[in-house]
């Protein structure tokens, strides 16, 4: 496979995943394009032991948390929703509450297994169970049952901390 195949069949299930973890549209096609100069200075690391979408979200991931470190940044609330925009009191401790939420569960999910993670990530960019399988080497079946496992994971880990809290 050449990397213009690989980059054609490949670049918005990258872009997508990584589109999911940090919701910055334009953070995400620096950090696509990115993976792909990287893939082509080392296609020779690229052993085929994994599928090219796996071996390519891997360099994304490590790309965008190497952003996140050198930038000190999160998924912020400004990111997210204007400062301009006029909330009501109870509008507003609702909108904390989602984006905390949200934040605390995009970081349970980066403490996934590779697997689960990367269906996890990729459901998150409305990808079918059978897109998902299929980029991964495996079936629709599998992607599905690996997804709910991620998903009551996460919700587990979710509860467990509302527990704790109280």
């Amino acid at each position: 496979m050449t990397i213009e195949d690989m980059y054609r069949q490949n670049y918005h299930i990258v872009r997508g995943y990584i589109l999911s973890i940090c919701g910055d549209e334009h953070l995400a096609e620096d950090i696509a394009s990115e993976t792909f100069l990287k893939a082509i200075r080392h296609h020779k690391s690229y052993d085929g032991t994994c599928r090219p979408s796996t071996w390519l979200c891997t360099i994304a991931r490590n790309l965008l948390y190497d952003e996140f470190r050198r930038s000190k940044r999160l998924v912020s609330l400004e990111q997210q929703e204007s400062t301009t925009q006029i909330f009501s009191l109870f509008d507003l401790e609702q909108y904390i509450i989602n984006k905390e939420s949200s934040r605390r569960i995009l970081e349970l999910a980066t403490t996934l297994k590779e697997d689960a993670r990367q269906v996890f990530f990729m459901r998150l960019e409305n990808l079918s169970f059978a897109e998902i399988g299929d980029s991964l080497g495996k079936s629709e079946t599998w992607a599905r049952v690996t997804y709910f496992r991620a998903k009551n994971k996460i919700l587990e880990e979710m509860e467990g901390t509302s527990h704790d809290k109280l």
